[in-house]
């Protein structure tokens, strides 16, 4: 029973989002893990084939290192080989009809058991729907920057659970949504939700695809296997799905048959309190649960691949009035370069960032695409300072507004730029990070401005035992808006966070506990 309570914590925990902060343990946890890996692929391809057996028997006995060094990468080539025929592409036609027989079952679920009115459709507001043509909707703020993303990444694990790629799969979650805004609805398609079905889509559907691979193990039997299973299928429907179709819930390996990387995971709980100004300890206390995780390592000299290193920080409330997603904050790399000057640690890339604060006070969301660079050189002795700075365009994004407010719309869209800069020092007895971000946001569709957006959030954390920690966060916000038909505007807010946290170093570690 303890067991399956630890699967379904981590579950919820991973599926929620956030990012680990303690830089210092990339380097161990990648060795070990990689270590670890390497060892146990090698020790279980030779127990499975007599034939490996004797082979390497005879090697020992007498071959040189060499001979040694070319069967060993022999066994390992025949493992990737493996792996590859584990997970074949399957005909295009089956992704294509699981998307659309989503798009008929969420349909058909709306129309006669929600009774949903925007469901009700027929040949002629399909009709009318290529007549109208594409506007822009005034859906709340959480459905268009949450709600549909979440929607894109099943359509984009739909292609991936079937042996596509990460680029191969992106166009499902454009179809998908294209179908759905067309036909499904007798409400004119919408370009924003064209936007974030597919873009965040994508962020979404690639991370939960990795978060379950870490999660599936095929090697497992029992009852751990099967709430492994079931994990993966509750944080990533559409590859739980075909692997129920595929046979592969049941299929026993004897190697690892999916790609992972190490991964850090630091939840706290605590006390929060946001306030709509800059006084300290006032505005109503509530619940809330921090999660910071890490995906990969950044400073591995790889060559790299699309998501294979991941940063996710996440923020969720328990109290009357407030969002139950505070906040998501997640950035992952699309291609990049390794190097290292003098003794510095580098990654320069291209990164895809993903943004959502969502609380009674404000409201700030987007789309980037920009130029990073992530860096960690030693302070001290054993100590590190590891600093991130990213610069990007900003296609689609939105920022509450006095000014906007239309039906359950409460924001302007806008397009524009941002600039992301953290840097943290990691220290014996714990660590401090700062974080800033600025937005500057030109309206496109609301009440037509210039907004320039600020949040900046310091963080100290100090260790109490082991890896269990008391710390406290504070949030400063503040806008500029400058308006053409309208009064400016000029706000401060702040918010107020103590919480006690714990640090898994990697997810075998995390499901020991």
């Amino acid at each position: 029973m303890l067991k399956v309570f630890k699967y379904l914590i981590f579950i919820l925990l991973i599926s929620d989002f956030s990012a680990a902060q303690n830089s210092d343990y990339f380097k161990k946890v990648t060795l070990r893990l990689n270590k670890d890996l390497q060892s146990e692929n090698y020790n279980e391809s030779v127990n499975s084939n007599k034939f490996s057996d004797n082979l390497i028997l005879k090697n020992l006995k007498g071959l040189n290192n060499l001979s040694k060094r070319k069967n060993s990468f022999d066994i390992l080539l025949r493992d990737s080989l493996k792996v590859k025929n584990l997970n074949p592409k399957y005909p295009l036609w089956i992704p294509v009809s699981e998307v659309i027989g989503l798009n008929l079952g969420l349909g058909a679920f709306n129309t006669y058991v929600a009774k949903s009115e925007f469901a009700k459709i027929s040949f002629k507001t399909i009709a009318q729907n290529f007549k109208t043509g594409f506007v822009w909707d005034h859906d709340h703020f959480i459905t268009n920057f949450f709600a549909h993303p979440y929607h894109g990444s099943i359509y984009f694990n739909s292609a991936r659970s079937n042996g596509y790629n990460f680029w191969e799969s992106a166009p499902f979650s454009f179809g998908g949504s294209l179908m759905w805004e067309l036909f499904m609805e007798n409400e004119p398609p919408a370009t924003n939700d064209l936007i974030n079905t597919t873009v965040s889509g994508i962020f979404l559907g690639e991370t939960f695809y990795r978060l379950s691979s870490l999660i599936i193990d095929e090697r497992k039997r029992g009852s751990e296997r099967v709430i492994r299973e079931i994990c993966a299928a509750l944080l990533n429907p559409a590859r739980g799905f075909n692997r129920l179709i595929q046979g592969k819930t049941s299929r026993v390996t004897n190697v690892n048959a999916y790609e992972t990387e190490p991964l850090l995971i630091s939840a706290s709980y605590g006390i929060n309190r946001v306030y709509e100004g800059t006084k300290f300890f006032t505005g109503v206390a509530n619940g809330a649960i921090g999660l910071d995780m890490v995906y990969g390592n950044p400073f591995e000299n790889v060559h790299r691949k699309p998501f294979d290193f991941i940063r996710i920080r996440g923020g969720f409330n328990f109290g009357a009035g407030q969002s139950p997603i505070g906040n998501v904050n997640a950035y992952a790399v699309l291609t990049g370069k390794n190097f290292n000057p003098k003794k510095q640690e580098m990654l320069a890339g291209i990164f895809h960032h993903y943004d959502f604060y969502d609380n009674k006070i404000f409201k700030v969301g987007g789309i980037s695409f920009g130029t990073g660079l992530i860096s960690r050189f030693p302070a001290f002795k054993n100590n590190n300072i590891v600093t991130s700075i990213h610069f990007n365009l900003m296609p689609l994004g939105a920022c509450n507004s006095e000014y906007s407010a239309y039906g359950e719309k409460e924001y302007n869209f806008s397009s524009g730029l941002n600039l992301k800069f953290e840097s943290s020092i990691n220290l014996d007895w714990g660590f401090f990070l700062v974080d800033y971000s600025i937005f500057y946001l030109h309206t496109i569709i609301g009440a037509k401005s210039d907004e320039y957006v600020g949040i900046l959030k310091p963080k100290v954390e100090v260790k109490l035992y082991k890896d269990i920690s008391i710390g406290a966060e504070y949030l400063f916000y503040h806008r500029e808006g400058f308006y053409k038909d309208y009064p400016d505007i000029k706000l401060r807010n702040n918010e107020q966070k103590i919480f006690l946290s714990y640090r898994f170093q990697n997810l075998k570690d995390f499901l020991k506990r």
